[in-house]
């Protein structure tokens, strides 16, 4: 399970400006269907349904309206995911996550409505929170949440009988703050901190190491320099500022205290004209695992450079489009004011027009202001897809390089079609974050399904076990297919699929 809080930040004119309302109905209807599977609405009595969400919307808002005085953005938005193995939880859990969650971060008391999402590979939970309290109406903004969450998530697996999440390994292990993390989750890319880690902290060994001058050269040959940051100490990429990490996201032996004990008080190495000079490796973006030569990743950073020409050029062509907008407003203004200076009247008339056209000059840049605001939105270009999203359309139209890198090694019970052949998904737009579709069979089991095979996710009943032999019978129409799982539950399925009429894989032929 994994619990965290998310921005909001809607399209078009609504950027910039989250508002509750917007962040309720992308939860609602984010893709244009509804997309709500279960709905709750927290210390809003009498307001507890989903018909009652529009009255409920407005209750919250009048509430925010009250707090004049907050400046910043008066929602919060958290996310409760759950791990693609885990069952489907009852009303009575979700409920009792959500409350927990809400209270984990100092807004139990406070107005929030939740729903559950079950269109992709892993249910999830979305929360839109009031951060202006009903009472007291002062605004409260959550503090240390992400550290709050990741307690309450592993007590809540632990208590529901979860999937358990590994979470201070893999903190040890990588020494990744929560926004590292993020990064290489969206891009697939190897995080400064992380190429620090493995590339300096684990190859540089302190031991061998006299002093902070001959630290700070091995450092520079990397082209980083360590610099004091705060009460700690920072690397620094030499040439890109944005680069960097705490010293102790290099290992613990890396941080000050640890240092200073070392090689005494801390003193400042060569400048970063110095060092550029001097370096010889610096960091590159890489992908984070060691990828197959299929031309897959290649393709990606192709698509990434070409999205990025075509913002280039579209920004071009706005700043083009905008400075002929404004000089014709300046041209149209100037030559009514020579106009007015050419008139034959008395100067007292000529500065009633003067004060006219001044009012209209302002009304019409108030209107160019705008207008150039409203271009801008509608002329905006991604910078192109993620990495995780580039491989789910991939995937979803039955690419094989795609699908072998997302496809995980389970144990739970599966119907795969012998063919090599893979067709696409029925109906991309359907598809979850791994290129697969999710049938919900009921009492907490699920059917994954992706091109060739059929997963049951879930507690394996006998009718769970029914709907995914039917499903299979519907969508491999005849095909010989074959029985995953444990031994017990693959007889089972064949007994099942004797039965419908399915065509068996033979043992010899599945085995060789």
């Amino acid at each position: 399970m994994i619990i965290e809080p998310k921005t909001f930040k809607p399209k078009g004119e609504r950027s910039g400006r989250p508002r509750f309302r917007w962040l309720v109905q992308y939860m609602l209807q984010g893709k244009g269907t509804e997309r709500c599977t279960w709905f709750m609405a927290g210390n809003l009595e009498g307001l507890d349904r989903r018909e009652d969400v529009e009255t409920a919307i407005k209750v919250v808002e009048a509430y925010q309206r009250r707090n004049s005085r907050a400046k910043r953005d008066k929602t919060y938005h958290l996310v409760i995911s759950l791990h693609p193995d885990d069952r489907s939880l009852n009303e009575r859990e979700q409920e009792l996550v959500v409350r927990r969650a809400v209270q984990a971060a100092g807004l139990g008391e406070h107005h929030y409505i939740a729903v559950r999402h079950s269109d992709q590979e892993h249910e999830h939970l979305h929360v839109a929170v009031s951060k202006i309290h009903p009472r007291t109406l002062k605004i409260h903004h959550p503090w240390k949440d992400i550290e709050r969450f990741q307690v309450l998530a592993t007590e809540l697996e632990h208590e529901l009988g979860l999937h358990r999440v590994d979470r201070s390994r893999d903190n040890e292990r990588t020494g990744l703050s929560y926004a590292s993390r993020q990064f290489e989750s969206a891009r697939g890319e190897q995080n400064f901190a992380r190429w620090a880690r493995e590339g300096l902290g684990e190859a540089l060994e302190l031991d061998r190491v006299a002093n902070w001058q001959e630290l700070h050269a091995r450092l520079a040959a990397h082209g980083v320099r360590l610099v004091p940051r705060g009460n700690g100490l920072a690397v620094v990429d030499t040439t890109r500022d944005t680069l960097h990490c705490k010293a102790s996201a290099l290992g613990r032996q890396w941080s000050k205290q640890n240092l200073v004990e070392r090689f005494g008080s801390f003193q400042r190495g060569p400048s970063a004209e110095q060092v550029a000079r001097t370096e010889r490796e610096h960091y590159e973006p890489k992908p984070l695992k060691p990828l197959r030569d299929d031309g897959l990743w290649n393709e990606y950073q192709r698509e990434r450079t070409a999205m990025r020409l075509k913002r280039a050029e579209s920004r071009e062509e706005m700043a083009v489009r905008i400075e002929r907008a404004r000089d014709a407003h300046r041209s149209r203004f100037k030559l009514r004011h020579h106009a007015i200076q050419a008139l034959a009247i008395a100067a007292r008339d000529k500065r009633t027009l003067y004060k006219v056209l001044a009012a209209e000059r302002e009304a019409a840049e108030g209107v160019l202001r705008r207008s150039i605001k409203a271009w801008r939105t509608r002329a905006q270009t991604p910078i192109g897809r993620t990495w995780k999203s580039f491989l789910a359309e991939r995937a979803a139209h039955g690419d094989p390089r795609a699908l072998r890198r997302l496809t995980r090694k389970r144990n739970a019970p599966a119907i795969q079609v012998r063919s090599r052949h893979r067709d696409a998904l029925p109906r991309a737009d359907q598809t979850t974050s791994r290129g697969t579709r999710i049938h919900d069979v009921g009492r907490g089991a699920r059917i994954r399904e992706s091109a060739g095979v059929l997963q049951l996710v879930g507690d394996p009943s006998p009718d769970a076990l029914a709907r995914l032999v039917g499903l299979a019978e519907k969508t491999f129409q005849g095909s010989h297919v074959r029985a995953l799982g444990s031994q017990a539950v693959r007889e089972e399925l064949k007994q099942l699929m004797r039965a419908r009429g399915l065509r068996l894989v033979r043992e010899r032929e599945h085995e060789r």
